[in-house]
């Protein structure tokens, strides 16, 4: 399993990250994730995963 330490806390980079219920950027990241998946578009998925990773961090988990 590949982990971050970040902070004091693991983050499980194998999975993809989960977008926060009732956050727009959240939705719109993850939308855009799911339709690269769907366009079986590897490189776009991943681009957004990162993003919505970067996001969850600044927004989310330290704030």
């Amino acid at each position: 399993m590949t982990t971050h330490q970040q902070r004091g806390r693991a983050e499980d980079l194998s999975r993809p990250p989960v977008p926060v219920p009732g956050c727009p950027e959240c939705t719109e990241l993850a939308i855009r994730r799911d339709d690269a998946r769907a366009r079986c578009n590897r490189s776009a998925e991943t681009d957004a995963d990162v993003l919505l990773r970067r996001h969850l961090r600044a927004e989310h988990y330290f704030t």
